[in-house]
């Protein structure tokens, strides 16, 4: 899986997350297209180099000379959620794209109405319904697009002293709508006067972001910097960094070598929770998020509580290191209040993960030793990631690949990840 992780070296905006992905290799000249198919004019996209701190970085700003619209566009000021979801879609931008937009405008819509104490119908936008805006989320959502993200993750956000001025006055910092937007997720107070996470970034993070704070295990192949207007005492940089999400059996390294096809002993963490009270729709994402925690596997099974209630038993395998952030993701995304946990030894057989070269390209696949013998099989993400981009059947791939999972079993030199 890939994934982008947002280190806030000094903060975030939307111009600097759009300038990160960019400097990290998504595609200027494909973002602007893209954002020319959205119906609002008069804007230019400027794109310079910049200096924080010594490290250079990508600045881009959208200019839109007095947010002046013309008849039938976005006004810059009081208007709906309804009227931005309404030119997001009137747009030629990718369905993926609009339904990343979509969702972070919702979002924003929610908080602002929670802080104003009205209806997400009733609330009006004002900084951050301004052109310039809308073409940040909508350009971060090209960009993650064109670098092929699948998941996004933060690092802590960090929060400034001071108060912020805004359209209607001045907010203490951060501003209501950035706090309600940041609920729950880990913060970093630092001694900098001045607003280091706007509502803007705070909203795109708010909505992409699985389980911000958390670190994931990746391989680094891309790395971007976004430098803010600003000049602070330390860098106005958001960094990212692209690259494939590492499966904790990845990273399992054997107590013995390949070779011996001896059981190695290791100790996991079993977490479960009990539910009564969840739509089935939920589990999906639920059990999608504990994965990428880092649990190395996650299961349902059917149980009976009291009263005589149906319910599920939720349950995860992690290693002892991401059995907190496994056990948080099981919090936030069920109905459950509270997660058991127990450490347990177990026997695994030594294994490797190896790239295999296709007529498809490079393909995972797994090599187990028991005893003498070596297990051979394909990595499914990869099958279905090539079924879906061929248009072809999973069993047919997955054939057609099956021989080269085979001939990795007499090869006495294999790549290793």
């Amino acid at each position: 899986m890939r994934v982008a992780y947002i280190e806030m070296i000094g903060g975030a905006s939307g111009n600097m997350l759009l300038g990160a992905l960019i400097d990290a290799g998504a595609d200027p000249s494909a973002i602007e297209r893209a954002l020319r198919t959205i119906p609002v004019s008069g804007w230019t996209f400027e794109r310079t180099r910049s200096v924080k701190g010594g490290i250079a970085a990508a600045y881009v700003d959208f200019d839109i000379p007095g947010e002046d619209c013309r008849p039938g566009e976005l006004v810059a000021h009081g208007h709906h959620l309804g009227d931005i979801l309404a030119i997001i879609e009137r747009s030629g931008l990718s369905a993926r794209v609009r339904e990343r937009a979509g969702a972070i405008y919702r979002r924003l819509a929610e908080a602002e109405a929670k802080v104003h104490g009205t209806s997400v119908e009733e609330i009006h936008f004002h900084e951050v319904g301004q052109i310039d805006a809308i073409l940040d989320i909508a350009g971060v959502c090209v960009a993650l697009e064109l670098l092929g993200v699948e998941r996004v993750m933060c690092s802590p956000f960090p929060l400034g002293r001071g108060s912020i001025s805004m359209h209607h006055g001045h907010y203490p910092n951060p501003p209501p709508a950035t706090a309600e937007l940041l609920r729950g997720a880990p913060t970093t107070p630092t001694d900098i006067a001045g607003e280091l996470v706007t509502t803007t970034a705070a909203a795109i993070l708010a909505t992409l972001v699985t389980d911000p704070g958390v670190r994931p295990p990746m391989r680094f192949e891309r790395i971007g910097y976004g430098a803010g207007r600003s000049d602070f005492a330390i860098p106005n940089l958001t960094r990212v960094i692209v690259g494939e999400l590492v499966p904790v059996s990845d990273r399992t390294v054997p107590a013995v070598s390949f070779g011996s096809g001896d059981p190695a002993t290791d100790e996991v963490v079993v977490l479960e929770t009990n539910i009564d009270d969840m739509s089935p729709q939920a589990f999906e994402l639920a059990i999608e998020r504990i994965f990428a925690a880092g649990a190395l596997d996650v299961w349902t099974a059917p149980i009976g509580m009291k009263k005589q209630r149906p319910a599920v038993l939720l349950a995860a395998l992690a290693a002892p290191e991401a059995a907190p952030a496994c056990a948080r993701a099981m919090l936030l995304e069920t109905s459950s209040i509270g997660v058991r946990a127990r450490r347990e030894s177990r026997f695994t057989l030594p294994r490797e993960i190896v790239r295999q070269l296709t007529p498809y390209g490079e393909v995972r696949c797994k090599l187990v030793r028991a005893g003498e013998r070596v297990r051979a099989t394909l990595e499914y993400d990869d099958v279905a990631r090539i079924a879906r981009e061929r248009g072809l059947p999973f069993a047919a791939v997955a054939a057609e690949l099956a021989p080269f999972a085979e001939a990795l079993k007499d090869r006495d030199e294999r790549k290793v990840v």
